[in-house]
């Protein structure tokens, strides 16, 4: 009785393995290899020229083949799309081309010029859900390569606008389509597709970018440093070189931000041209102070305000602009 038990047992256990290996789905194992990336940071787009290659199990039916394997970018538009080989190896089938498009990627320059950006090439197949394909990265081909898991798919030296990729990583989910297309069909509207993401982390060289806004912004904000050796009698010109410096300073930022796309938040160059405004706005407030207590009889202390805005003035300026470049770079 024990052994029929045992019997019983092993024979719902070999079923059940069965039953779940029948419905298991299939998967293609994808592969890229990035050979050119141009960078549109206004556009918030990127087009990128690369190889693929796609390597799968024979399907039992191989009368509609080639959508089997058609497999859709969710996130650009294809401009190019070259297959270049279709081929039988043992019991798989692989598929190679050349490929290059524009892919939309959602930019985050909170820390411009030390932003980092990321850029997706996200596949999916259009009509086979995920129960019944899936897409994985094809890890043997890369292992065998001996390249650095962080640089999957990457040629050396790419770089455009700045900005070089740094590193690379596959990203699997799935999503849902919560509709049923239209399709009478379908029962059941929640459409689960597997989603297979290739992420570029792109990086900044942040020395040139620096030197470009740090060294024109510091001589304007001479300009308005020599405020505090001007003898306060002499407000016109004081006041002349405030507001010089503080014209300046927003037409040199409006300059800056072409390069960029319109965005809600501020920047660390914002930020740092922001604290450049408020202490220009200071040293006008301290002039016009100054000249008031002087004409007043109040020397000694005029004099000491000349003196201690000698020395607050860059304190505060490379005090915080340090801070918020720390914070951005780190």
């Amino acid at each position: 009785m024990k052994n029929l038990r045992y019997s019983l047992f092993l024979i719902f256990i070999l079923l059940s393995l069965a039953v779940k290996s029948q419905g298991a789905a299939e998967s293609i194992n994808v592969g890229y290899y990035i050979k050119f990336l141009a960078i549109n940071n206004k556009e918030e787009n990127a087009i990128i020229d690369l190889y693929y290659w796609y390597r799968f199990k024979l399907p039992k039916d191989t009368t509609d083949l080639k959508d089997y394997y058609n497999l859709e970018i969710v996130n650009g538009d294809i401009i190019v799309n070259d297959v270049q080989e279709e081929r039988l190896i043992g019991n798989q089938f692989y598929v190679s081309g050349r490929l290059k498009g524009k892919f939309h990627f959602v930019s985050d320059f909170a820390n411009y010029p030390f932003d980092k950006q990321k850029l997706y090439i996200q596949l999916e197949h259009p009509t086979l859900t995920e129960d019944m394909l899936r897409l994985v990265p094809d890890s043997t081909s890369y292992i065998k390569c001996r390249q650095p898991r962080s640089f999957w798919g990457l040629s050396k030296g790419l770089e455009s606008d700045g900005l070089f990729a740094s590193s690379s990583r596959f990203e699997l989910g799935k999503r849902t389509y919560e509709t049923d297309f239209g399709d009478p069909e379908i029962e059941e509207p929640n459409s689960v597709y597997s989603n297979l993401s290739y992420c570029i982390f792109v990086s900044r060289d942040p020395s040139p970018y620096t030197i470009k806004f740090m060294l024109p912004l510091i001589i304007i904000l001479c300009l308005a440093y020599l405020v505090f050796y001007i003898p306060a009698d002499a407000l016109d010109l004081a006041c002349g070189l405030t507001v010089t410096s503080l014209l300046a300073g927003i037409a040199f930022q409006w300059t800056i931000s072409d390069d960029l796309p319109d965005v809600g938040y501020l920047t660390c160059v914002d930020k740092i041209f922001y604290l450049s405004y408020i202490l220009i706005m200071l040293a006008m407030v301290q002039t016009v102070w100054t000249y008031h207590l002087e004409k007043n009889g109040n020397v000694k202390l005029s004099n000491m305000l000349e003196i201690l805005g000698r020395w607050l003035f860059p304190i505060f300026f490379f005090g915080g602009s340090g801070m918020f470049i720390w914070a951005a770079y780190y």
